[in-house]
């Protein structure tokens, strides 16, 4: 939201601070369509659930499984009952923090997925940011920005056609109704 209000005050800004002699266009883009209909990310060439797997089974998943192991032998550990309270006192520790270290672990894992899936889609996002600059030049856009922004806005003003002309993407063909 905060984001969104600054955005908002930012083009609110934009136009007081321009004088009238000044001419100001404002258009619009769906960048991450404009990316997801690159041909090179089709989903029949590339699984998204898998970019950073590897990275993720071959760098974090030894250590959770490790940690999990060692909670599995804790966890016997303290059910022997043998062992005298103070050093039942200190499995029960290792066993908290053991768990508190793995109870991130699957979010952590999801911010690792996250982040290589935004390297991955880096050159992709700069691809399309150069066609659209390229577009808003070629049609005097002074300020493009994400459709997110507006609620309402005039569908002349929408670039993203004129962007995947750019880019030379055709898009994808319906199929007729009743076939």
């Amino acid at each position: 939201m905060k984001k969104f209000l600054s955005v908002i005050v930012l083009a609110s800004g934009l136009f007081l601070a321009n004088d009238a002699s000044a001419q100001m266009k404002i258009g619009y883009i769906r960048i991450n369509d404009i990316v997801g209909l690159m041909p090179e990310l089709a989903q029949d060439k590339l699984d998204y659930d898998t970019i950073g797997q590897k990275f993720v089974n071959d760098s974090i998943m030894p250590n959770i499984r490790y940690k999990q192991a060692e909670l599995q032998k804790k966890f016997v550990e303290f059910g022997d009952t043998t062992k005298p309270k103070g050093v039942r006192d200190l499995i029960a520790k290792d066993i908290q923090n053991l768990q508190d270290e793995l109870s991130g672990a699957d979010e952590y894992v999801q911010q690792v997925l996250q982040y290589k899936q935004q390297e991955f889609l880096a050159p992709y996002m700069a691809k399309a940011r150069k066609a659209i600059d390229a577009v808003a030049k070629k049609k005097g856009y002074t300020h493009v920005f994400s459709t997110e922004v507006f609620l309402v806005a005039p569908e002349a003003d929408d670039l993203s056609l004129p962007v995947l002309d750019e880019l030379k993407i055709k898009l994808p063909q319906k199929p007729a109704a009743g076939k």
